[in-house]
């Protein structure tokens, strides 16, 4: 049994599809070769998942799953994960619009697959804690007025999460999934870092970053916390093996 990390699959079916049957033109909503992925890149996911995923292997997958605005455009794309094998594990990106209440998510997702926001589930010998994160201090795009206060409040999310698993489970590791990375070239130092220094997180995946912005993450092993970009794009679409950071 293994775990992986795929995240911003940024799926957008039009109705239920079968893993082997889709033209773009008719079943795609909005097509993602405009920011010059391979038009059929659902099919690089399916193939490489299929290729590298077993039944009793997980996925862990740190938002932007759908461009679906509305839940009932999501569950189509959820349906397209769910064909896929192993287990899923899914949390909120910053174009989750269908997002506003995890219990209805977790209502719609198909068996074999669990969101977790401000909260945590358990995946193998380890506890995994997630929230979708923010634009940081200090970032060109960090806007004072805006943002400060979301910032805030999603580290004060992190927080809730981590020191409910800690209570719970005082002795399994901790992997965190976030949608936003938790250091840039322009901060860094967060209130998401600290975090995570503070409660002996083993590994941190993140996505958000696309194009060349992602060459310039922050990723390797920082004071005792691995970081690991896992944006779609950046892994050439394959589910990513963290076995090389979880168990040894």
């Amino acid at each position: 049994m293994a775990i992986f990390g795929l995240s911003d699959l940024h799926l957008s079916f039009r109705h239920k599809v079968n893993l082997y049957q889709i033209d773009p033109k008719q079943d795609i909503e909005k097509p993602m070769d405009i920011f010059d992925w391979n038009p059929r890149y659902f099919d690089l996911i399916r193939d490489h998942w299929v290729e590298h995923v077993g039944v009793s292997d997980t996925v862990l997958i740190p938002g932007d799953i759908s461009w679906g605005l509305r839940l009932s455009e999501a569950v189509w794309d959820f349906d397209w994960i769910a064909q896929l094998p192993g287990n899923k594990v899914l949390s909120p990106g910053n174009h989750c619009y269908y997002a506003h209440s995890k219990k209805k998510v977790r209502e719609a997702l198909p068996e074999g697959m669990e969101w977790i926001d401000a909260d945590w589930t358990l995946v193998e010998d380890y506890v995994v804690v997630a929230t979708r994160g923010w634009n940081l201090p200090g970032d060109y795009s960090f806007q004072e007025q805006t943002d400060r206060k979301i910032y805030e409040r999603q580290v004060g999310r992190l927080q809730l999460a981590l020191t409910d698993a800690r209570k719970h489970h005082p002795d399994r590791p901790i992997i965190c999934m976030l949608h936003y990375p938790p250091l840039t070239k322009g901060c860094t130092e967060s209130g998401f870092f600290q975090l995570l220094k503070e409660f002996s997180v083993r590994l941190c995946l993140f996505g958000h970053l696309h194009g060349s912005s992602a060459y310039d993450a922050i990723q390797g092993n920082i004071d005792e916390v691995q970081l690991c970009l896992v944006a779609c794009d950046y892994l050439k679409f394959a589910p990513l093996d963290l076995t090389q950071w979880l168990y040894n």
